[in-house]
């Protein structure tokens, strides 16, 4: 069953449509709950949110890829267990890293601790819209390596294997994202 398909019958509101997703996205979108996570209770868990964020959020706005669209629900649901303490187990903070890396450390007032919670929030959110309105300029290939070390977390041999590329490349190709990246995210007002 294609994307379009799903969408429109999870936007009819056919529970059906829950295990396509389920049969078509559910092991990629556990390969990512579970490299976040480390555990299989916990990433099974964090797919049923996933399932549920994507059946209330759909009818409002279908997504162009399906896929992405999954794959970074799953990651921020992921990340969100692991920050607010509902994984069975704590991840160490620089498996989280990567992501922070592309961002480097982006304070806007140079502080420690953000200013409240709220302007924190605020703060991601916009950082998030400049990443995805980045990501989705590159060319398909930029993406890919872009995708797989900041959203799946894959390491630049793994990525170079699967891309059929030199590591070398993948690490200069990284190196000058995360050069553009911070440039746009300077053009945007952002502290880097």
């Amino acid at each position: 069953m294609n994307d379009a398909e799903l969408i429109r019958r999870i936007r009819e509101r056919d529970e059906t449509a829950l295990s396509e997703l389920e049969t078509k996205y559910g092991s990629r979108l556990g390969k990512v709950a579970r490299n976040i996570l480390k555990n299989e209770e916990d990433a099974a868990e964090c797919l049923n949110d996933v399932y549920l964020k994507a059946w209330n959020s759909i009818p409002a706005a279908a997504p162009e890829n399906l896929e992405a669209y999954l794959s970074t629900l799953t990651r921020n649901t992921a990340l969100n267990r692991v920050r607010d303490g509902n994984a069975q187990k704590r991840i160490p903070q620089e498996l989280i890293m990567p992501l922070d890396e592309a961002v480097d450390n982006i304070r806007s007032d140079g502080r420690d601790e953000p200013a409240s919670i709220a302007e924190s929030r605020s703060e991601e959110e916009r950082i998030k819209a400049v990443i995805n309105a980045f990501s989705e300029k590159l060319t398909e290939k930029d993406q890919k390596v872009f995708v797989a070390r900041y959203y799946y977390d894959a390491s630049v041999n793994k990525i170079a294997r699967c891309l059929g590329m030199p590591g070398g490349t993948v690490k200069s190709t990284l190196h000058r994202l995360r050069s553009e990246l911070a440039r746009r995210l300077k053009e945007e007002g952002i502290e880097v």
